[in-house]
């Protein structure tokens, strides 16, 4: 088991920081929320582990390492100055706009639509790198992290309505964004 979980620590500990670092408010709390991760998958029986569900298995601890800290941060609620005043390029995205390896959305296997996958997705990282924080926070808990509304509701400290208007905010930004630079330019060839 030893073994496998290096092999897994290395393949997954990055994206898994970089996930951390989107919803934590520090380097250190991600870091934190990371190790106690992998050193949940240490404590397994090696018989009761799939290296083939690695990745879910990691990131749904993950998930509930990051909402059980998130609860305490957002318990008092920000200004809306300070929500959305995060820097979701950096976690993301390289210096020129691609997602960063590890946090991409899988791609399809077909090859024959490989190229014009890889190009709509780097459209859609544009477009997510537009989002303001709050609603990149809520939208990326809903999407990446799988949580419900009311988990993120309650981990976030927000309301009902505010996470609607959050998720309605986000889906707009991306549909506008992914229609000005994806669907009105494969029109156009």
């Amino acid at each position: 088991m030893h073994s496998i979980a290096a092999d897994i620590t290395q393949q997954w500990r990055s994206p898994m920081l970089r996930v951390a670092q989107l919803h934590l408010p520090s380097r250190e709390e991600a870091e934190d929320a990371v190790q106690d991760t992998l050193t949940a998958l240490l404590l397994l029986e090696p018989d009761s582990f799939d290296p083939a569900q690695a990745k879910s298995y990691l990131f749904g601890i993950l998930r509930n390492k990051i909402s059980d800290r998130l609860r305490q941060k957002y318990r008092a609620p920000l200004s809306y100055d300070e929500a959305f005043n995060d820097d979701l390029d950096q976690v993301l995205f390289d210096k020129r706009g691609h997602w960063v390896d590890g946090v991409a959305p899988a791609s399809w296997v077909n090859p024959q639509q490989q190229l014009q996958n890889d190009q709509f997705f780097s459209i859609v990282d544009l477009c997510v790198h537009k989002l303001p924080a709050k609603p990149a926070r809520v939208f990326s808990m809903k999407e990446f992290l799988e949580c419900e509304a009311d988990e993120i509701c309650s981990t976030l400290g927000i309301t009902k309505a505010d996470y609607w208007q959050c998720m309605s905010r986000a889906r707009k930004q991306l549909q506008l964004c992914l229609h000005q630079n994806w669907f009105d330019q494969e029109r156009a060839t």
